[in-house]
């Protein structure tokens, strides 16, 4: 053990002659003063490397349910040569208290691990080299959004013996951008807005990397699927009428726009094995103007009644409603909003719906196939907002 004694009080007789004779009696006094005390070594922090934060694209925003919303993915790569587990994922912000906090099976569900099977029985164990993804969908309490976030992340680094630490990192602002404001795709109802936030290997999930750059061009993608009047899908597909979910239903432009592609060479319920440049089947992109292109796949072969270079007003009828490329659930319309006129290679973002009525919602993403009718809600009008995950809704 080591004792620090605290300051000797100088004589004053000491203090006179030093400054009397300050050449002469500094040095012997400095000596007497000091001698048998041994000064502290100063200390080390400890240090454990672990992993590298980054976030993928600035954090987005927009109202969902009449609540505010934070989107966002946390790239965690381990650069150590022994494994890693994450303990904890907490997003923070100016405040007292973490805007999230993630851990075990509610940390697990929301991360995605490249190149390896969903179904990995260890999602938060990261081996030598490689990396994670988490995905956040935070709807903001109080509407409060802040200007900027930043992590805090407990590791277990799992050498001999294991060391635990927190890791802090991943700054980022969150974007200013507002959500682009559209009018609807589809006409009538009701029709289900089918999504999940956190369903691996789902739209959100499915990170593409085209022209040297990894994106998440689907990341707020929603599949619309037309409901029989009583809301329940019959379980097979032989038991649906050729129309089933809106098979040849008008699709309409968004916004007054330019047409920035138009392609129809895929025929519906397209035989494997699928190409990647035609899973979208036949499409059309519209450029919407400030960076931002509204994207329609699986159109029916041969509906595409519109040009690139065309210039198109709202409401107008642009193709219908369709199965080619790759569509496992059958006929329906693919939408999203990217920062590129590219299938792959940009980046998806977010958008709302100036108006719609909001029906409902089924309890899940696989309900609908599995014959369940959604749950019933007081019929509200939704405003400049998005749909809510697997929402039932009719456009007016």
């Amino acid at each position: 053990m080591t004792f620090i004694e605290r300051p000797r009080r100088v004589p004053r007789s000491i203090v006179m002659m030093t400054l009397a004779r300050p050449a002469r009696l500094l040095p012997a006094a400095l000596l007497t003063l000091l001698a048998g005390r041994a000064m502290p070594a100063q200390s080390r922090p400890p240090l454990v490397p672990s992993v590298d934060l980054h976030v993928l694209a600035a954090p987005a925003t927009f109202v969902q349910a009449g609540q505010r919303q934070l989107v966002y993915e946390l790239q965690v790569t381990n650069f150590q040569p022994v494994e890693v587990e994450l303990l904890e994922v907490r997003v923070e912000a100016p405040g007292p208290q973490p805007v999230a906090a993630y851990r075990d099976q509610d940390l697990a569900r929301r991360i995605v691990r490249p190149g390896l099977p969903h179904s990995h029985a260890t999602p938060r164990l990261l081996g030598p080299g490689l990396t994670a993804v988490v995905n956040f969908w935070i709807q903001m309490p109080d509407g409060a959004m802040p200007a900027s976030i930043t992590h805090a992340i407990d590791v277990r680094v799992l050498r001999q013996p294991s060391q635990e630490a927190t890791i802090d990192g991943g700054d980022a602002a969150v974007s200013t951008q507002a959500a682009v404001t559209l009018g609807p795709p589809l006409e009538g109802g009701p029709w289900a807005a089918l999504y999940d936030p956190l369903l691996k290997g789902g739209h959100r999930t499915a990170i593409y990397a085209v022209g040297g750059q990894a994106r998440i061009p689907g990341r707020f993608a929603i599949d619309w699927v037309r409901l029989p009047a009583d809301g329940v899908m019959p379980p097979a597909p032989k038991g649906r009428p050729d129309d089933r979910n809106g098979f040849g239903a008008r699709v309409l432009a968004v916004a007054d726009a330019m047409v920035a592609a138009a392609v129809d060479d895929t025929v519906d319920q397209t035989p494997p094995p699928i190409p990647p440049e035609k899973a979208s089947g036949n499409y059309v992109s519209l450029d919407l103007g400030g960076g931002r292109f509204a994207f329609y796949e699986h159109l029916k072969q041969g509906s595409v009644v519109v040009r690139p270079g065309e210039r198109v007003k709202r409401g107008q009828v642009i193709a219908q409603l369709g199965s080619s490329g790759s569509s496992s659930t059958g006929p329906h319309l693919h939408f999203h909003v990217a920062d590129a006129n590219s299938l792959l290679g940009a980046e998806g973002v977010p958008f709302v719906f100036e108006r719609f009525d909001h029906l409902g919602a089924f309890t899940s993403i696989e309900a609908p196939g599995q014959g369940k009718r959604y749950v019933d809600a007081r019929p509200a009008v939704e405003q400049n907002a998005r749909p809510s995950p697997n929402a039932v809704v009719r456009f007016p």
